[in-house]
């Protein structure tokens, strides 16, 4: 049974609670906590909304071609991803402010929270690295989807360009997926025009005034021909090299992004042709056949066929 003495024990803390909740000087206290709270929250709200719409405007100010589909994907899922970072910083910040303002201690908060964000950096340090480098390579347009770049070691066209990943398709058709934090250095051969080298062999036995005039005829033809592959006239920049058997001349065209190869494969096909017709040979390497059973001049031994009686 409970004493006399519990009974007013319980007694005595149910006065404490009432003359508490009774207290003014209490409820106005509470009340300046709770308005300076929502006067922080209304703070961060209009903080949220102005660097939001600062990113936003941002983004629209790029120049992106109306019919690059995935290149407006990609920035916006650039643009959310970072408005999303400013509204979940200013959130955690405001929150942490906010319980501050009723006395809660946020000291061990933030320790605990460094402690667990500490564990979880070291376990997916790979991750944010890519991610980040993914966002700066979509926000500078370092490389875009269908673009011919070379990453280390690796070539091919850029299939995909993703937050964490970029795939590219090499020529003989292989996909390459490279996390994006281990792309240290690119190079990209589609940002601007592209230039054709060809040369072409003579034989040393040719007028080389002569082989000069015929080709800057074969360049001035082919660049009329070809129009639209050529972006100016091809040039002939002279003797290359001088070869063992041959004069080397060299040609030089500036084409479209990543049309040389295919500007390389119409001039010599012209430049065959155009020499041909004005009988410049071309030295090519040739093989003799000796047959070990000839002698005396090209003579066929017979002694081996001749039976002995």
């Amino acid at each position: 049974m409970a004493t006399n003495q519990d009974v007013q024990e319980s007694v005595a803390q149910v006065d404490k609670l009432i003359n508490q909740v009774m207290d003014a000087d209490m409820w106005i206290r509470f009340g300046m906590k709770l308005l300076i709270a929502l006067i922080i929250i209304a703070a961060f709200y209009v903080l949220t909304r102005v660097l939001t719409g600062a990113v936003s405007r941002l983004f629209t100010i790029r120049k992106i071609n109306d019919q690059d589909y995935l290149a407006q994907r990609q920035n916006e899922t650039l643009l959310k991803l970072l408005q999303n970072a400013i509204r979940y910083v200013l959130g955690i910040v405001m929150l942490l402010t906010v319980l501050s303002q009723f006395g809660i201690n946020i000291t061990g908060l933030v320790a605990s929270a460094g402690i667990a964000g500490l564990a979880i950096s070291f376990g997916a340090k790979n991750l944010v690295q890519d991610i980040i480098t993914g966002a700066f390579i979509i926000f500078e347009r370092q490389f875009k989807v269908g673009d011919y770049v070379r990453v280390g070691v690796i070539e091919g066209v850029v299939t995909e360009l993703g937050i964490r990943t970029t795939k590219l398709k090499g020529l003989n058709g292989e996909i390459h997926i490279i996390p994006n934090g281990q792309i240290l250095q690119v190079t990209n051969y589609s940002v601007d025009n592209s230039f054709a080298l060809v040369d072409v062999q003579v034989s040393y036995d040719e007028d080389l005034e002569r082989v000069e005039q015929v080709l800057h005829e074969i360049a001035d033809r082919t660049t009329k021909k070809y129009v639209d592959m050529f972006v100016e006239p091809i040039q002939m920049l002279g003797v290359q090299t001088l070869g063992p058997s041959e004069v080397v001349y060299r040609l030089m065209a500036e084409v479209p992004p990543m049309q040389h190869f295919q500007a390389g494969r119409l001039i010599r096909k012209e430049l065959k042709q155009g020499l041909e017709e004005e009988n410049i040979k071309i030295p090519y390497p040739r093989m003799v056949m000796m047959n070990p059973e000839q002698k005396n001049g090209g003579q066929t031994d017979d002694s081996k066929n001749v039976s002995t009686p």
